[in-house]
């Protein structure tokens, strides 16, 4: 039987096609010079009065946050500091304002 292209085999063969990723030798260059050793570039860190949100290499929360803090440790020493701040407040509002 000839090979040919029919609908099946090319649904298959771009479904496989976006399964992978695209890997080319500027990959393979940035791996052999250490690019494991380079920073992170896409993360970010959102802060509100509740809580705060951190996102770095497709990971969240505390995961994320040692990423940031091998790259910025002055920004998740303020965050710590903002979130021991809020928990104080939290307490003693807590105190002052409830019933004895």
């Amino acid at each position: 039987m000839p090979e040919f292209w029919n609908l099946r085999r090319i649904r298959t063969y771009l479904a496989m096609q976006r399964r992978f990723e695209r890997y080319d030798a500027i990959d393979a260059m940035v791996e052999e010079m250490g690019g494991a050793d380079m920073p992170t570039e896409d993360y970010y860190l959102s802060i509100s009065a509740f809580g705060f949100r951190a996102s770095a290499e497709g990971t969240t929360g505390f995961a994320a946050l040692k990423v940031i803090r091998e790259q910025n440790p002055a920004l998740v020493h303020a965050l710590y500091t903002y979130l021991a701040v809020m928990g104080v407040l939290a307490a003693l509002a807590l105190g002052t304002f409830l019933p004895k």
